[in-house]
């Protein structure tokens, strides 16, 4: 019989945060120190003080039956994060590490050439280089609102989703041709995707120029598209999204049902539902998506990036004061991890904007068209739109490029 928890459930293409490594306090760093006589043993991150010892002190090279802990063990405490299982969302936990004297058991013979070799163990091992370093591409797929009938309307649309496969192929091929080493690229549904057919604005059901279900038609099959151009040319694909404000299910101005009730999302899902079954063909693509929630992390060419599509910022000023600060909101209030990012990808306001500062970078992308004829109307701005993109690698940001 079929299991009826298939039907509902994300399967596979569930997202799970990624978070940043919180740094301990200083002074505070694993590891094992000794002076030929005695020394300090300090332990990793730990929900509670260990009861034993030994596995610690072998871990760090040192024979419990030689070695042993002595005196009263101190400790420090800080903010972190916590899942009660794998996959499951991350929350604000406190976390502890623990630090003890040590010394020779009164049985053990010094032996000075062994002591040598332990405490050349026990020093703090190189770490291996994080994965993903060699730079990931990530593609922003932002405010298509596939039917709407400004700037050219559905038929100006159509032909630019239809045109974004080749551009996104040719522009990778620059990339790698200039030297730019990329072997993980990040397709990123923003939100808005779809235009939906009422109470967003006043005259939205006279100016619509696509249903519902043709919107979404056009999404699912732009963006398998994209997915089939580039999933042959690089190890790995990731595909997530989240949702905008315009994919939500809308009566007299409000949304009448949850925030997991989404079109931008549900189109990513069907084409995560068609990917899989073809895991010979599309077995390097990953899905992260949502349920509920309105931002993500994933981590991306040794960066931690962020993705949210913008509409729950709240705030006066511009919007990249307005996103700014919700982030650092998130940071403190740790609603969503997304203040463990060192990148901010947002929409929403149609227009490209890039603020920096020090080790943090914030990018709104454009709309895919000149969406947005009451805004000219009223401010005199019209959009610059097109498709952003750039690559992360552990250096940061670079090689910023919007396809128009």
């Amino acid at each position: 019989m079929g299991n009826p928890d298939d039907l509902i459930s994300l399967k596979n293409f569930a997202h799970t945060d990624a978070l940043r490594p919180v740094a301990v306090p200083q002074g505070w760093a694993a590891g094992v120190v000794w002076d030929g006589t005695k020394g300090t043993i300090t332990s990793g991150p730990l929900d509670a003080a260990p009861e034993d010892w030994g596995p610690l002190l072998l871990a760090r090279g040192l024979d419990p039956e030689r070695y042993h802990v002595v005196g009263n063990v101190r400790w420090c405490s800080w903010d972190g994060w916590q899942r009660s299982e794998p996959g499951e969302p991350a929350v604000s936990a406190m976390q502890y590490s623990f630090k003890a004297e040590i010394a020779l058991k009164a049985s053990a013979q010094p032996d000075l050439e062994a002591l040598y070799k332990e405490i050349r163990k026990a020093r703090k091992r190189k770490q291996a280089a994080p994965v993903g370093l060699d730079g990931a591409w990530v593609i922003a797929i932002s405010d298509w609102q596939t039917g709407n009938g400004d700037a050219g309307g559905l038929e100006k649309q159509l032909q630019q989703i239809a045109d974004l496969p080749a551009k996104l192929e040719a522009r990778l091929k620059a990339l790698r041709k200039a030297g730019v080493p990329i072997g993980h690229i990040v397709i990123a549904g923003l939100g808005d995707l779809v235009e939906g057919c009422h109470s967003f604005y006043s005259d939205q059901t006279y100016s619509v120029q696509a249903d519902r279900r043709e919107q979404m038609r056009i999404v699912r099959r732009g963006v398998l598209d994209i997915v089939r151009t580039l999933a042959p040319l690089a190890e790995k694909v990731t595909l997530t999204a989240v949702g905008g404000n315009h994919g939500q299910h809308r009566q007299n101005g409000k949304a009448i049902t949850g925030t997991a009730d989404n079109d931008d999302v549900a189109c990513f899902e069907q084409v995560a539902e068609i990917l899989a079954e073809a895991p010979d063909i599309y077995g390097n693509v990953e899905v992260r998506l949502p349920h509920d929630r309105l931002a993500l992390n994933l981590e991306a060419g040794g960066q931690i990036l962020a993705i949210t599509h913008g509409h729950i910022a709240r705030g006066k000023g511009d919007p990249a004061s307005t996103l700014w600060a919700w982030w650092a909101g998130q940071s403190h209030g740790r609603y969503y991890p997304v203040g463990d990012a060192n990148v901010l990808l947002t929409g929403h306001y149609h227009h490209l904007c890039v603020r920096v500062q020090e080790s943090r970078a914030l990018f709104i992308a454009p709309s895919l068209t000149k969406v947005g004829d009451y805004w000219g109307a009223s401010t005199g701005y019209v959009t610059d739109a097109g498709t952003l993109t750039f690559v992360l690698s552990s250096s940061g940001w670079s090689n910023l490029e919007v396809l128009r």
